[in-house]
C-alpha cells in the first residue's frame, strides 16, 4: 500500500476538559473513585493543656464578673450608715487590746503548768472526777505515827498510816481542841480516845475495801477516793472497852461547829447525794483550806456547789472575785481556766500589795486563786 499507516494509538482524540460553568465529563468506566479528605483532631499534650487553661480563666473571668455586680448591686441597695457602722466597729474589735475586769488592773501572770490541776488544797475528786496522782505522792505524805499526838490525843487504827504533811498541824490542834473541849474524851487508855481509822489510801487498798464493802455507796471506786489525795481522814472514838465507835452527838457537834477554823469540812452530808455520790459520813473530814472551809460550812454547800460558784460567777473575767472575811483576814477568791497550751498564766496582784496569793487546781480543768489581803 502506497498510503502511510496509521497507528491506532495514535488516532484517539484527546478528551476535551469542560469549560467553566459545563457540564462536568465523566470518569470513565472502570476508574476507582477519589476519597475525599477529612479533617481529624488529635490533640497533644501541650494542646490540652492550653485548652484546660483556657477554660479555667473563662471560669474565673465569669465568676469575677458576677461577684462585681452582686457588690454594685448591693452597694446600691444597703444603708450606707449601717456600712460605716460595722466598718467602724470591725476596725475597733481587731486594734483594740482585750477587755481586762477592773479588778485586776495591775496584776501580773503566773505561770503554772496545766498538769497542777490536779494539785492543791481544792482539787474535787469524786465519782465522776478521779485522782490522777494516787500512787505518786508518797513523798508529800507523812505518818501520823510519827506525831507527838499520836499515843495521847489519838491513836490509829493502823501503825503506819499516812496523811499530807501540809495538814498535820492543822489535824493535830483540832484533835487536841477537841479532847480538851469533850470531857467524855481523855488522853490515856483509861478512857476514851480519838482514833484515826483512816488516811491515805493507795489503789489496791481502797479496791479491796470496794469490792468487800457491805453496804453500797459507802465507799468509794477505786481512783475516785478522796484518800488517795493524803487530805481526807476519818475520825471516831476508841473507847476504853477497845471498841470503835460514831463520834456521840455532843462530839459530833462540836467538830460540825468547828472544823472549819481548822481547814477541815464534813465532806459527805446524805443530803447531797445527788452531787457527791455519797451517803452521810459524818466521820470523813476534808482539809480545803480554813477560808475555803469557812465559807462552805456558812452557806451550806459542799465541795462540788463550792467550785461550780466560783467558776460561774467569779471567774477571772466577772465583774468581782469572791470576798470573804473571816476573823483572821479578808480573801479574794476567784476561778481561773486552764489554758488549751502546756501553761496556763494565771493573773495574780503583785506580792508586795498582798500578804499571801495561793493557787490550787480543781481536778477540772481550771485553778482557784485565793489572795490573803
Amino acid at each position: 500500500m502506497n498510503g502511510r499507516q496509521t497507528n491506532p494509538q495514535n488516532n484517539r482524540v484527546p478528551a476535551q476538559r469542560p469549560q467553566s460553568g459545563g457540564t462536568p465529563a465523566k470518569r470513565p468506566q472502570g476508574t476507582p473513585p477519589r476519597r475525599r479528605r477529612r479533617f481529624r483532631f488529635k490533640p497533644n499534650k501541650e494542646g490540652m493543656q492550653a485548652l484546660l487553661i483556657l477554660v479555667l480563666l473563662a471560669a474565673l473571668i465569669i465568676t469575677v464578673l458576677v461577684l462585681t455586680i452582686k457588690g454594685i448591686i448591693n452597694a446600691v441597695t444597703s444603708d450606707p450608715e449601717s456600712t460605716t457602722t460595722a466598718a467602724t466597729t470591725t476596725g475597733e474589735t481587731s486594734t483594740e487590746p482585750p477587755v481586762v475586769a477592773a479588778w485586776r488592773d495591775g496584776y501580773v501572770n503566773e505561770i503554772r503548768p496545766n498538769t497542777d490541776v490536779a494539785v492543791g488544797d481544792l482539787i474535787l475528786v469524786n465519782f465522776e472526777h478521779s485522782y490522777p496522782l494516787t500512787d505518786a505522792i508518797k513523798s508529800k505524805l507523812t505518818s501520823l505515827s510519827a506525831d507527838k499526838a499520836y499515843g495521847e490525843y489519838f491513836v490509829l487504827r493502823e501503825f503506819e498510816m499516812k496523811i499530807r504533811g501540809e495538814i498535820i498541824t492543822e489535824l493535830r490542834q483540832m484533835i487536841t481542841d477537841l479532847v480538851t473541849a469533850q470531857s467524855t474524851l481523855g488522853t490515856s487508855k483509861d478512857g476514851d480516845r480519838v482514833i484515826i481509822v483512816s488516811g491515805h489510801r493507795t489503789t489496791d487498798y481502797q479496791q479491796n475495801l470496794y469490792d468487800n464493802q457491805v453496804t453500797e455507796n459507802y465507799v468509794a471506786i477505786p481512783g475516785h477516793s478522796e484518800h488517795h489525795t493524803g487530805l481526807a481522814v476519818d475520825l471516831k472514838v476508841y473507847t476504853s472497852k477497845q471498841k470503835t465507835v460514831e463520834f456521840r452527838e455532843d462530839e459530833q457537834a462540836w467538830m460540825e461547829a468547828n472544823c472549819a477554823n481548822y481547814g477541815f469540812v464534813v465532806r459527805y452530808d446524805g443530803a447531797k447525794f445527788e452531787l457527791t455520790g455519797i451517803l452521810d459520813e459524818t466521820w470523813h473530814f476534808r482539809y480545803v483550806g480554813k477560808p475555803h472551809a469557812q465559807y462552805m460550812t456558812d452557806n451550806n454547800l459542799c465541795l462540788e456547789e463550792y467550785l461550780t460558784m466560783l467558776r460561774t460567777h467569779h471567774n477571772v473575767d466577772s465583774e468581782a472575785p469572791l470576798t470573804y472575811t473571816t476573823a483572821d483576814a479578808t480573801y479574794e477568791i476567784y476561778y481561773v481556766p486552764a489554758s488549751v497550751s502546756e501553761t496556763t498564766d494565771i493573773p495574780v496582784p503583785k506580792a508586795d500589795s498582798v500578804t499571801a496569793i495561793d493557787i490550787s487546781g480543781d481536778n477540772m480543768g481550771g485553778f482557784i486563786v485565793t489572795v490573803t489581803k
